[in-house]
């Protein structure tokens, strides 16, 4: 019987100590009590340029934004034609036609 106990105080100085170690790094988070796709913004994609530099694309209220991110701040497009200029990188990829 004392081992059985034992064993259950290793397990949550364990469990402790692991909650500990995910919560100092910030994983340890209640991100699955927020609710998602609440808003009219939504992440379509993110693309890390750099270790400071972000490509995102947000759909707002049915247009198509995209949002370049870097240490000084950030620049917003909205073009008309993105979706043209996607759809042409997309099939010069896919027929082999690089530039």
């Amino acid at each position: 019987m004392e081992s059985l106990q034992a064993l259950a105080a290793v397990a949550l100085l364990a469990l402790v100590a692991a909650s500990a170690w995910l919560a100092a790094r910030g994983r340890l988070t209640a991100s699955w009590l927020r609710p998602r796709g609440q808003g009219p913004a939504e992440l379509v994609q993110r693309l890390p340029l750099t270790g400071q530099h972000s490509l995102h694309v947000v759909r707002l209220s049915g247009e198509t934004l995209v949002v370049v991110t870097f240490p000084g701040g950030a620049l917003l497009g909205k073009s008309p034609a993105f979706q043209d200029a996607l759809a042409e990188a997309g099939s010069a990829v896919k027929g082999g036609d690089l530039r």
